[in-house]
Formats: structure tokens, sequence, C-alpha cells
């Protein structure tokens, strides 16, 4: 397994719950593209978890970061 950092502008308060299914992945970013996403967004939510390959198994955390 493989902790990635995943990032996005839309907060799930019930990721833990499905995982799979939840609306950060139609806005989900990698770490080079955060800058990017920051200039246009005054919040993003940094989510931490593990995948199996590609596919999501556990989410380990959640940050808010403020511009």
């Amino acid at each position: 397994m493989k902790d990635v950092k995943v990032y996005s502008p839309v907060e799930d308060k019930a990721i833990r719950e499905n995982l799979n299914d939840s609306p950060i992945w139609k806005k989900a970013y990698h770490a080079e593209d955060l800058p990017r996403i920051q200039a246009t967004n005054r919040v993003v939510f940094e989510y931490s978890i593990k995948f199996d390959g590609t596919k999501p198994i556990q989410l380990t955390n959640v940050k808010r970061l403020v511009k």
C-alpha cells in the first residue's frame, strides 16, 4: 500500500463512510497542482489516503489549508 496526499477544494465530512464514491474525486489534484488550485480556491483540503494500486483503501488524515 502507498500513502498519497490528495488535494481538493471539496470538503467531504462523510468521506470515511464512502471513500470510493466521495465527491472529492471530481476535483482531486496532486501536490504539484496545489499552487494553481490555491490561487483559485480560498480553502483546499489535504486528504491523506492509503492506496492499493489505484484503489483508495483507507483515509488516514484530513487537513484544511487556508490561503
